[in-house]
């Protein structure tokens, strides 16, 4: 499934006004930012970043690959995503896939953007977030000792 979207407006999903534009410099900066907590109060900081929901969830067979359990390798924080001891943000919307992460511990940020050709698209229209794959392969590198952890095999 492919669909030419050049001309497409991308103010169908958000209320308008509120769709958002960066530059990988700036994508970069938030990533920092986000993850060092720079704009938030300790407690506001602890809040988006706690591991209270560690467990919580389940697959379901109506619901793959959405519906599982939070895990060390996909956790929700308060408007961040955490994996591993990684703070990162990863939206994915009609074929454009973005990460901004931030590891605390070794003051590393990471922000890449992808888009997807034809090919990367099932028969059904399913297609997953590359930018995701390119980030855990660039945060083993840069931080071989604290890498974003691997899903667990299901």
């Amino acid at each position: 499934l492919y669909e030419e979207a050049t001309y497409w407006s991308t103010q169908w999903a958000p209320p308008v006004g509120a769709n958002q534009t960066t530059t990988i410099d700036d994508l970069s900066t938030t990533a920092v930012a986000l993850g060092t907590g720079k704009l938030l109060s300790k407690r506001s900081y602890e809040a988006m970043t706690t591991q209270d929901l560690l467990g919580f969830g389940q697959a379901q067979p109506d619901c793959v690959p959405i519906c599982f359990e939070l895990s060390e390798y996909y956790n929700f924080g308060l408007g961040v995503v955490l994996v591993g001891d990684w703070i990162l943000q990863d939206p994915l919307l009609s074929g454009l896939g973005v990460v901004e992460a931030y590891l605390p511990s070794e003051k590393i940020g990471i922000a890449l953007a992808t888009t997807l050709d034809p090919g990367a698209f099932s028969p059904e229209g399913a297609y997953k977030n590359a930018a995701s794959a390119l980030f855990k392969q660039i945060g083993a590198v840069m931080a071989p000792d604290d890498a974003p952890p691997e899903k667990p095999a299901p």
